[in-house]
């Protein structure tokens, strides 16, 4: 008896027998309705734009109306996630509180997708969030050349500076600084130690002391927010003028300004050695000087009043004077005096050179200041050449305010003059040009409020006009949040002012402006990323916008004919509506809409026949041709489903009206057989092989691509218990075929495959002659699944293989695999067996499927999650050696299947816990016993009781998992067939909790006291083999496991 493992033909499709549901009744295996929709019924056009500075009304998560689909789906909750509109990045903009409503902590564009637990449907809204306000600010201080001085956190202020004596500017970086309502002021604790304009936050530090300045800011809320810095000032020279440091040397000292037409000035000098105020300046220009100490400065701090003799009325500059300290020739230090003109920087939030243009926001008010070098208490008046574009609706002074009224460009003109002692000593006119420009501070295209499946929007170039195909334009709108008005979001228009649009790649697509809006121009099929950016956005802190699309070189596809003439013409699809395969043939009580030999005909004109790509031996033994199997579609294309599904419901579900039989004018009556007992021409028990295909792919590089594939609908499925609750009947699917077959190379990404015995089958390459040598090279196939979401199966909802084998005989039921010596490979049907994935002549001679599933979600199937078949290599397979005539054409069936490699990547979650009591084993041996034969009970499989059994034994306890006095399974993964399994599973990269791994061998069954059981451990390795069955999956000790997880 080989080491026992979990017996789990509980869930094995280990023999993966279906049966002919039309003559066979069929065992109930139900599940909760499953979600197939989520909708957000009160969103609107998806977007809604709030000002953070005016959110007193929250918005609650009921007024949007989220809702699960269907209305009787089990698992009705949702998840929320809020991510960045433009970026996909985790967001913390709007958070939803205990209460339901929503708080909004910051501006930007938030995405928020609601996705429900069961199934992962989804859809979305975007909080657009700006502010009229400021929110929150930092102090910024600069010196006279704009470097940056560093602010530490105080001891006793909020910051604290050490700067060297001089003149610097206070001001603050804003947020968000799109807000235009800013109201800031400055103020000194001392005037005298620290000068601070108290409008345009000039610093004048002379002296080396110790001050503390502020800075006040109204905030979006009303509040007035003071920050102060301590400035710890020091000074570089014994003798300092105007934060300058004199020299001795005549050509290289200090230099100070005085302004023209001004016969009085000051000068501040910090020095420490003077003595009874004795500083004696002297120079080319005649003055008295008059010299104070400022005693509530420092002991070194002394203020000189300059009085000339008279004024200087054109720029002079350089002109020497010397400074003299208590008399003694030796400290004699020099500085240049010069008189200029003034200069003048106008500045305002968003222009902060103060000497280039200045830009406004349209239809909103900013504060401006002006401030003169050198500072001289000027006066200002403040205008506009055409109010019509902006106007001054305040002015101060130094500031005013200037109200954007529209779109243009004008000048600002700042009339200046000095007056002394009532006397005009000098003016003159500052000149700006003002452009008043549209705020798109927060932008946002039409598409991002919108979900398309599981993947990204595909946009294709070509589009069916009345049967032919004609270019396809696709126009966009661009969005931009607009504060304080009722239509709070505003589209953009033509010409798209001030925006500068972008495509990552132009060879693939590029964006154009036009009247109708923005046009994305296909070129070529790839990936691209379209930028919205507003050109002035750098000054205004204002972000780009973008959204990344696939961009199709092909065709639009909205209905069934335009599907089959796409993938005639060899183009490439992208889906616009959902489609379904062929025609309705009944009405919505189930009967038909035309006879049964029409109705066949019909069916048939939907529908292509291939020739089975499986074992077929058991037909040619009985004298019969390699059989068929229809195939509904063939993808020969690349398809883009932008989340839209394709379903073969009208030619897969033809049950009869109030009946639960498949009629006989149906196609897909289920799969072929791989063996069969027969009797009086009644199959009793058969095996099952290849089955009816929904959709087919043998066309390598096949990308499919954000689309849903249907073996049927779900609501065919749903049917009423003995309560009247709505259920999922698996056993509706018995035969609905398989929903996806993939034959070649190819990308499955994105995609939700549902509804069929068996969701996704890839067992190697089509058009491969059985009868050929194996071509390793030629023949392996590589499929990808990548983000799917896979689901619903009668039996295995992915199946994975190959049709290739090493035929078997008397002697050799399941010959082996030998490697480069000819030594047999021996570690098979175990967990050994992994470790062929790194061997690299075991890989490139044998496996023949390699199947990567990555980051995808497999649940709800009837068996396992994924089944890894090989091939039966029983003594009843050989029936040369034993003779019944019940097994006619059983001769020469043993063999060992070539391995295939299942790859798990990532967060791959097989979620399929269920009650045990709903694992049916009904279709791994199909019987169909007359009263005659009851003999043949035991191939009667009780799959479920077979599991309590092996449970007995030491160690396997865990395989089920006990709630509440229900026993629960999980479907995983299977390796099964009987003979030997050389198949890998590679969890190399896969990143989700490790399952248990569990051998097991029917044989274990032979020492039950049961005597059914006794039976099938006696028989049953008869027909399927000797070897172990391998069973990975989640039990009663994992984290992932039923209390959370059942269904």
């Amino acid at each position: 008896m080989k080491k026992l493992v979990t017996a789990l033909i509980i869930v094995l499709p280990f023999v993966l027998l279906i049966s002919l549901f039309a003559l066979t009744s069929v065992a109930s295996v139900s599940a909760d309705i499953p979600a197939n929709g989520l909708v957000i019924n009160n969103k609107g056009a998806g977007v809604f734009s709030f000002d953070l500075a005016n959110y007193q009304n929250r918005m609650y998560e009921k007024d949007l109306g989220v809702e699960v689909l269907p209305y009787m789906a089990k698992n009705k909750t949702y998840s929320l996630s809020v991510t960045d509109a433009n970026t996909g990045e985790k967001s913390d903009i709007v958070t939803l509180e205990k209460d339901g409503s929503f708080a909004l902590h910051d501006v930007g564009v938030a995405k928020l997708t609601y996705t429900s637990n069961d199934g992962g449907y989804s859809d979305s809204v975007v909080f657009n969030v700006g502010s009229s306000g400021v929110l929150s600010y930092v102090p910024s201080l600069k010196d006279a050349v704009g470097n940056t001085v560093t602010l530490s956190v105080g001891d006793d202020t909020d910051f604290e500076a050490n700067i060297e004596v001089g003149s610097y500017v206070l001001s603050g970086n804003y947020y968000p600084s799109t807000a235009t309502n800013i109201h800031a002021s400055y103020k000194s604790e001392n005037d005298d130690k620290i000068q601070i304009d108290e409008v345009s936050g000039k610093i004048n530090a002379y002296f080396e002391t110790n001050g503390v300045v502020s800075i006040f800011v109204k905030d979006a809320f009303g509040n007035d927010v003071e920050k102060k810095i301590r400035l710890i000032v020091s000074r570089s020279g014994d003798l300092m003028i105007n934060g300058q440091r004199t020299s001795s040397n005549r050509n290289d000292t200090a230099s100070v300004t005085a302004p023209l037409g001004t016969t009085n000035f000051t000068l501040f000098v910090d020095c420490k050695d003077v003595k009874n105020n004795d500083i004696r300046i002297s120079g080319a220009k005649s003055a008295d000087y008059r010299v104070r100490k400022l005693y509530d400065v420092s002991d070194s701090a002394y203020a000189v009043d300059v009085t000339l003799n008279e004024p200087v009325n054109s720029p002079m500059e350089g002109l020497l004077y010397s400074v003299r300290i208590n008399g003694n020739p030796s400290s004699t230090r020099y500085f240049k005096l010069s008189f200029a003109d003034y200069a003048f920087s106008v500045n305002s939030l968003a222009n902060a050179d103060g000497n280039d243009d200045l830009v406004v926001l349209d239809e909103t008010t900013t504060r401006f200041v002006v401030s003169s070098n050198p500072d001289d208490g000027l006066t200002y008046t403040w205008r506009t050449d055409d109010p019509s574009v902006a106007e001054i609706s305040e002015q101060s002074g130094k500031y005013c305010h200037i109200t954007a009224i529209a779109q243009g460009k004008t000048q600002l003109r700042i009339d200046w003059q000095k007056i002394e002692n009532g006397t005009l000593i000098s003016n003159g006119t500052i000149t700006r040009n003002l452009i008043v420009t549209k705020s798109y501070a927060s932008l946002i295209f039409n598409e991002a409020a919108s979900s398309h499946g599981l993947g990204k929007l595909a946009i294709a170039n070509r589009k069916f006009e009345n049967g032919t195909v004609t270019d396809a334009e696709y126009v966009t709108k661009l969005f931009n949040n607009v504060i304080g008005k009722d239509q709070s979001q505003e589209e953009i228009e033509y010409p798209f002012d001030d925006i500068v649009f972008k495509s990552s790649n132009d060879s693939v697509l590029s964006p154009e402006k036009t009247a109708d809006g923005v046009k994305f121009i296909v070129k070529d099929t790839g990936e691209v990323t379209i930028t919205a950016e507003w050109i002035y956005g750098d000054r205004f802190g204002a972000k780009a916008t973008s959204i990344t699309v696939n961009a199709v070189k092909g065709v639009y596809v909205n209905t069934y004919d335009e599907l089959k003439i796409a993938t005639e013409m060899k183009k490439q699809i992208v889906l616009q509506n959902d489609i379904y395969l062929g025609e309705k043939l009944t009405d919505e009580q189930g009967n038909l809409l035309y006879s049964e030999s029409e109705t066949t005909q019909k069916l048939l004109s939907f529908v292509k026949t291939i020739k089975t790509t499986g074992d077929y031996k058991y037909y040619s033994n009985l004298g019969e041709e390699q059989p068929n199997v229809y195939v509904c579609f063939e993808f020969e294309n690349d398809v883009y489903g932008n989340g839209h599904f394709v379903s073969a419901e009208y030619i897969t579900n033809m049950r009869g009206a109030l009946t639960d039989t498949v009629p006989s004018y149906a196609l897909f009556k289920g799969p072929l057989n791989f063996v069969a007992a027969n009797m009086s021409g009644i199959d009793i028990a058969s095996v099952k092989a290849q089955d009816n295909i929904s959709f087919l792919v043998r066309k390598n590089g096949i990308v499919l691509d954000n689309v849903t594939l249907a073996g049927c609908d779900d609501s065919s499925l749903y049917v009423k218990d003995k309560l009247g609750n709505s259920k999922l009947e698996l056993a509706l699917l018995n035969e609905k075929g398989t929903t996806l077959e993939v034959m070649c190379d190819a990308t499955v990404r994105y995609c939700r495959i549902k509804n069929g015995r068996t969701v996704v089958r890839v067992f190697g390459k089509s058009s491969i002659s059985a009868s050929s040598v194996v071509n390793p090279q030629r023949e392996r196939i590589n499929a990808t699944f990548d983000g799917c979401r896979m689901h619903t199966a009668r039996e295995f909802v992915l199946k994975i293989g190959t049709n290739r084998i090493l035929r078997g005989n008397a002697d050799d039921l399941a010959p082996s695999f030998v490697d480069s010596n000819g030594n047999a490979y021996t570690d098979h049907n175990s967990v050994s067996c992994d470790k062929y994935a790194n061997d690299k002549y075991f890989t490139n001679n044998y496996v023949l499927t390699d199947v990567t599933l990555k980051d995808s979600i497999l649940s709800t199937s009837g068996l396992f999650s994924v089944g890894v078949e090989s091939h039966f290599s029983g003594s009843l397979l050989d029936m040369p050696t034993l003779g019944f005539n019940y097994l006619k054409g059983w001769d020469g069936l043993a063999a060992t299947s070539y391995p295939a490699c299942l790859r798990l990547v990532g967060n791959v979650i097989l979620d399929d816990w269920k009650e045990l009591t709903q694992v049916d084993s009904s279709t791994l041996i199909e019987v169909n016993l007359k009263s005659d034969q009851q003999s043949f009970g035991w191939l009667q499989l009780n799959i479920p009781q077979m599991l309590k059994e092996v449970c007995k034994q030491p160690g396997y306890g865990n395989i089920i998992s006990t709630i509440d006095g229900k026993d629960y399974v999980h479907g995983g993964i299977a390796l099964y067939g009987g003979g030997k399994n050389y198949s890998i599973i590679d969890t190399s990269k896969y990143t989700f909790e490790s399952m248990s791994q569990y051998l097991v061998n029917i044989g274990v069954l032979e020492n039950s006291t049961d005597e059914t059981l006794r039976m099938q451990g006696q028989m049953l390795p008869m027909a399927a083999g000797g070897e172990n069955f391998r069973f990975v999956m989640f039990d009663a000790t994992s984290k992932f496991n039923a209390t959370n997880n059942k269904r």
